[in-house]
């Protein structure tokens, strides 16, 4: 105070008392003599301090070490800026990390460091939507139109994206980055985008996930690919729609009649088990008439199953008819391991419900 402040100083640092540096600093400080006042912080271990005068004055060299043992982000930000400008790319990134400036970090690695994948790893994780634009516009310079695609839906540009996707015949990059957080209307555009193209089944697909499950039935159908109308009819729930499969499929709308299994499998789909139940009777019933027994005892078998599953009670005539059909399979293995007694048993079973058995009536009565 009394103007000495080169032996000031000195008395302060010879006392090794951190209070008293400390103390003598913010005088300094007030004084506006900044140089002796870090080196006063420092000694008194009032590292942010010391260094935020450091990188004020650009002395950088006497700050760059204690920026280690320093947590506040606006520092390491600070001491970030000023080697970017001075072009020290590599340290302002890693200064910008520790101040969890994410994306200068993406900026820098993209602009100056050429480090691409360090920058996309960055805005995939934290999806931030700047980091996301910056690596969409890096993609773009550099033909890499799928990253774009994927960088533009993180920004939230899905039209600009659905864009690129469509003039760069990408669209399955499209679908795959927007996966299931997409709008009614991006999978609508996904399914048109399909439609013209002529692949039906995808667009068939994406107007089933947007809603829209009129089209996507009738696209199904085009293909002939059953299995998947009849997953469309099951989450439509719509009498309309369930009535225009049935008809296809009892050959009302093409004059060809479909496999009766379908029929089982759309009342499954649509939750009425007692008519699927009683479907899967006639279809067993017509594949044991024609000697097909491990076909309707599949058939049997994943009616069962389904119905326990969902703790619907089986019905007596499906048990019963499942059991003989079942003790019928199992004949042969029972053979296979020596076991004849069991064996006689199953077919003993089977032989007084032989009517049911008509192409093999023979061999079981022998046997």
């Amino acid at each position: 105070r009394a103007g000495n402040i080169p032996k000031g100083v000195a008395l302060a640092i010879e006392a090794k008392d951190p209070a008293l540096c400390k103390e003598c600093a913010d005088i300094l400080v007030s004084l506006k003599q900044f140089a002796d006042a870090a080196t006063l912080y420092e000694k008194a271990g009032q590292f942010e301090d010391a260094a935020s005068i450091y990188i004020k004055a650009k002395n950088f060299v006497a700050a760059q070490p204690l920026l280690a043992k320093v947590t506040a982000p606006k520092l390491h930000l600070q001491f970030a800026k000023a080697k970017e400008a001075e072009k020290d790319f590599r340290t302002a990134m890693q200064e910008y990390e520790k101040g969890k400036d994410l994306d200068s970090v993406v900026r820098i690695a993209l602009d100056h460091l050429r480090q691409p994948e360090k920058a996309f790893a960055i805005v995939r994780k934290f999806q931030s939507a700047q980091g996301a634009e910056m690596a969409a516009r890096y993609c773009q310079s550099v033909s890499d139109f799928r990253g774009a695609i994927e960088f533009l839906l993180l920004a939230k540009r899905n039209g600009d994206a659905l864009e690129l996707a469509t003039a760069h015949d990408t669209m399955e990059v499209y679908e795959s980055a927007l996966g299931a957080d997409g709008s009614p209307d991006d999978y609508n555009n996904i399914a048109r985008f399909y439609e013209t193209k002529q692949q039906f089944s995808r667009a068939a697909e994406f107007y089933g996930i947007c809603g829209q499950f009129h089209k996507a039935l009738k696209l199904y159908l085009q293909c002939n690919e059953i299995d998947k109308a009849i997953e469309v009819v099951g989450k439509a729930h719509s009498e309309m729609l369930t009535h225009t499969l049935i008809d296809f499929l009892m050959g009302e709308s093409t004059g060809v009649v479909q496999d009766p299994v379908h029929i089982f499998r759309l009342y499954m789909a649509l939750g009425n088990y007692p008519q699927a139940a009683r479907t899967a009777m006639v279809i067993a019933h017509q594949e044991r008439e024609n000697g097909n027994y491990r076909s309707a005892h599949q058939t049997l078998y994943e009616t069962y199953r389904e119905l326990e599953t969902r703790g619907i009670r089986v019905p007596t005539s499906l048990r019963t008819s499942f059991l003989l059909l079942h003790s019928y399979m199992l004949v042969k293995k029972r053979i296979k391991i020596g076991d004849h007694v069991g064996a006689a048993r199953l077919l003993s079973r089977v032989a007084k419900n032989i009517s049911k058995f008509p192409s093999h009536t023979v061999p079981i009565l022998t046997s």
